[in-house]
């Protein structure tokens, strides 16, 4: 893959991400996800200025036109993304001071990153996208300024996000921590990189290979893997969701051919009132209601037996009752007492069934 295919696929995980939380921010315009969603757009914006068709266009206008732009919007992101952490963890009470003073710092910064881009500008005329590291010093300053100031905010959200997720009482937020803490590693890898070229290119000493793959290579897995866990806790339960509603249409299913053998012994016990296909879990629930009253509806027909059965006896039983029914024999004076002590536990029930459904031939109306 190219460096700019690698800067577009980049580009596009970070334009869902925007999507996404958009219509997170759409549901719930809260001063967190204001800050998360700018964070991203801020960061979407940098990847397009960093195009050359994009940033040609700014530099057309005024040369290190597209830097300068590329650059301030993404210290301006890391400030939102520190106003995400902010609300997402302090008090309300002390969310204007602890982003007072935030802001202080990254206007600060942007600022003394401006001035060295002026200063660069005016006496090296530079072009930014190919940079000489040794024969460019204020150009090479203020990339290193850059890359050490976003490496500082990085290092300490990596901090914040490992210590988040090993506090963390819900499953998905933490591996969302974890994946975000992993990201904001990788990228601190790339800022280490970048800032070794630049050093390594003013001491005459650079590195033996090629300074933008490997650096685009780190931002994609990194941003990529921070972004997985930025969202993860949002759409992670979903996963949960459909594989318990895979679970339950799969039991659903075993428990068919046994509901239906019963059904056609006692047409009653179906409830004739439809449920959503979605609402599998009540549709189970349905289900197993339906056999415990056909099971019922056999009882006269079956022969008394000490004690619970096992799932295969149990299976021989009722098979050999609906035999007795469809054939017409008459019921017992008494019926037969219970061979199942049922709970309340769903799952339990739906596993014990299954048992049963699947030690019996259940497809046979003569059930031989």
């Amino acid at each position: 893959m190219s460096a700019e295919a690698l800067h577009l696929a980049v580009i596009a995980v970070v334009g869902l991400a925007v999507a996404y939380k958009a219509a997170d921010l759409l549901r719930a315009p809260r001063p967190g996800h204001w800050a998360l969603w700018s964070a991203l757009l801020a960061l979407l914006l940098a990847l397009a200025v960093g195009l050359r068709t994009v940033g040609g266009v700014l530099d057309a206008v005024l040369p290190g036109a597209g830097w300068i732009v590329q650059h301030e919007l993404v210290v301006g992101g890391t400030f939102a993304l520190q106003a995400f952490f902010v609300h997402s963890t302090h008090p309300p009470h002390r969310v204007p001071a602890a982003l007072r003073s935030r802001a202080a710092l990254t206007g600060t910064g942007m600022v003394v990153l401006f001035a060295a881009w002026l200063v660069a500008a005016l006496v090296e005329s530079p072009d930014w996208s190919r940079v000489d590291w040794g024969r460019q010093p204020w150009t090479s300053a203020a990339n290193l300024l850059f890359v050490l100031g976003v490496a500082g905010c990085l290092l300490v959200n990596a901090r914040l996000t490992a210590h988040w997720a090993r506090i963390a009482d819900r499953r998905w937020l933490r591996r969302g921590l974890w994946l975000l803490t992993t990201g904001g590693w990788c990228c601190v890898a790339w800022a280490g990189h970048r800032a070794c070229f630049i050093l390594g290119g003013r001491f005459g000493t650079p590195p033996p290979w090629k300074q933008t793959f490997p650096e685009l290579t780190m931002l994609a897995i990194g941003l990529s893997t921070a972004i997985v866990g930025i969202t993860l806790p949002a759409w992670g339960p979903r996963v949960d969701a459909a594989r318990t509603w895979l679970a339950h249409y799969r039991s659903y299913r075993r428990l068919t051919p046994l509901w239906h053998a019963l059904r056609t012994a006692t047409p009653t016990i179906e409830l004739r009132s439809p449920t959503p296909w979605w609402h599998m879990e009540y549709r189970l629930y349905r289900r197993v209601i339906e056999i415990w009253d056909g099971r019922a509806a056999l009882r006269p027909y079956r022969d008394p037996t000490p004690g619970e059965l096992s799932a295969t006896a149990e299976a021989e039983s009722l098979r050999a009752a609906l035999r007795a029914k469809l054939d017409g024999a008459d019921p017992h004076p008494t019926p037969a007492p219970e061979t199942h002590r049922g709970t309340t536990d769903l799952a339990a029930e739906v596993g014990w069934l299954e048992s049963v459904a699947a030690a019996g031939n259940w497809r046979s109306p003569i059930l031989s």
